[in-house]
């Protein structure tokens, strides 16, 4: 069975429908890490989905929070540290409960 791998991509326009946002957000993002667009100028980048989904969280993140785009880079990266151990965490427990019915 042959696999085919799809990987959707946005310009930067198609970025700003997408997140509900004006391109000087966009670079706000970007220049603090948030997320890194292929491409070495603003015209020829390209995101792609977790891209976007990042940037719509950091987005909340500032509305909700009001808070600046150097901490909010933390957040994020605190989130997804967090997500990763407990992902982590669930795979233990399952092999030591495997490890513990034997």
């Amino acid at each position: 069975m042959m696999q085919i791998d799809y990987t959707v991509t946005f310009n930067l326009d198609d970025t700003c429908h997408a997140i509900g946002s004006e391109d000087s957000l966009v670079y706000a993002i970007v220049e603090h890490g948030i997320v890194e667009p292929e491409g070495d100028n603003p015209q020829d980048w390209l995101f792609n989905l977790d891209m976007i989904c990042t940037a719509k969280r950091a987005l909340k993140l500032q509305r909700d929070l009001h808070l600046d785009w150097s901490s909010i880079a933390m957040v994020l990266s605190l989130l997804e540290e967090r997500d990763r151990l407990r992902n982590d965490n669930q795979k233990l427990q399952a092999l030591l409960q495997r490890f513990l019915q034997d």
